[in-house]
């Protein structure tokens, strides 16, 4: 399988370079595969996404998305946010049509796009509400279906469920298991849950404390297509979490 995005020596320095963030950080991206990325608070795991999508500039290294150095925004890479990043003010359709509109995509591709990702993440019969009328999982939805509907190559996934409560979270896990079984692609998923990471990715990455590198890389080994429960049942899932228990927890005692 080849690389769909190559992290290569990248360092992120801030407050006039007196923080380093990550240092010489290398990291390889498959073309198709979840990337789950776990480390400890302050590691710099939204930073290195924001990085990816080409939102923050690196001071040392570089990015190369399909083989090319990444040094703006692509339009075929797509970002969903911990905190939905919803316009208050505009209907669930015209959040999900936002994207296209700035793009300039043609009306009607944007009128069918929208319609169909509206249907794909649940939200059917709620085209017409605000955000303040949705529940925090629907606006997560919302969310998803605004990144979807850019039908993007990469999709960068910033904890966008790590402030739901716990039974939304999981049915929102199981929702985009059933999504990345129906549009296969590339993904690297952010997230503070070991149970997450394990249920979500292909193979997981473990940062260390800043200034973040590499600690480990994992792999999942559990079939898809999968359910939580599935994951859950499978014999590898109390190994897969004591392993990254342990890293954490070493990395966080260091």
């Amino acid at each position: 399988m080849s690389d769909r995005i190559s992290v290569e020596s990248a360092t992120k320095r801030y407050a006039s370079g007196e923080i380093t963030v990550f240092e010489g950080l290398d990291l390889a991206v498959r073309d198709g595969e979840t990337l789950c990325i776990l480390g400890p608070s302050g590691c710099g795991k939204t930073t290195l996404l924001r990085t990816m999508q080409g939102l923050i500039a690196l001071d040392a290294g570089r990015i190369v998305i399909d083989g090319a150095e990444l040094t703006k925004p692509r339009r075929n890479v797509a970002m969903v946010f911990q905190h939905f990043g919803l316009m208050p003010w505009k209907r669930v359709r015209d959040n999900v049509a936002y994207g296209l509109e700035l793009a300039g995509v043609e009306r009607r591709v944007i009128n069918e796009r929208v319609g169909r990702y509206i249907g794909m993440v649940g939200l059917a019969g709620s085209e017409r509400a605000y955000p303040h009328e949705l529940s925090g999982g629907m606006q997560q939805r919302v969310g998803l279906a605004r990144a979807l509907a850019m039908e993007p190559d990469v999709l960068l996934m910033d904890e966008p469920f790590g402030s739901l409560d716990a039974q939304t979270r999981e049915i929102l896990q199981d929702e985009l298991l059933r999504i990345y079984q129906q549009l296969p692609r590339t993904m690297v998923f952010i997230t503070h849950s070991i149970e997450e990471a394990i249920a979500l990715g292909d193979r997981i990455v473990v940062l260390s404390p800043r200034p973040a590198t590499v600690r480990e890389i994992i792999d999942v080994a559990i079939p898809r297509p999968r359910t939580i429960a599935d994951v859950v049942a499978h014999p590898r899932f109390v190994e897969l979490r004591d392993r990254c228990w342990r890293l954490l927890r070493d990395t966080a005692a260091a």
